[in-house]
């Protein structure tokens, strides 16, 4: 009950108020005004979107698959890998543990360089958003 005495209170404030307010008309050229602000805020870039990455870092990234692609297939005289000559050699051939005795997983060497590389990527990724997004929360 006493919100509701509340609430008629409130009421007939409100219409004691709407009573005694003016009327306001808009001037004549209040749609132009309203038009030419949205325009102007239209206009303004709040926030310009930059690739973390530029164009010259990927045309790196690009020579360097390229080269890393196409140099082991120039020098035909060395059969040896990369792996024997750092001592990685068990790698291309790993087993499992007696879990699976008959089953050997021998992993190519293709897919440790492939891994290899994927990983240096992430760490590369990692290292440009993170001063990416040091740089946008410090400014």
């Amino acid at each position: 009950m006493g919100e509701n005495k509340h609430i008629e209170e409130l009421d007939a404030f409100a219409k004691k108020y709407i009573k005694e307010v003016e009327v306001e008309t808009p001037s004549l050229d209040f749609t132009n005004t309203i038009m030419q602000s949205i325009l102007k805020v239209e206009n303004t870039t709040l926030y310009k979107a930059t690739p973390l990455i530029s164009k010259k870092a990927w045309f790196v990234v690009l020579g360097t698959l390229l080269a890393l692609l196409f140099i082991p297939f120039k020098s035909s005289e060395s059969t040896e890998s990369i792996l024997d000559k750092v001592g990685y050699s068990y790698l291309p051939s790993l087993e499992m543990p007696s879990l699976f005795t008959d089953v050997s997983l021998s992993v190519s060497t293709t897919t440790i360089y492939s891994f290899v590389f994927l990983a240096i990527l992430v760490l590369v990724q990692v290292h440009f958003l993170k001063s990416h997004f040091t740089n946008k929360l410090g400014s």
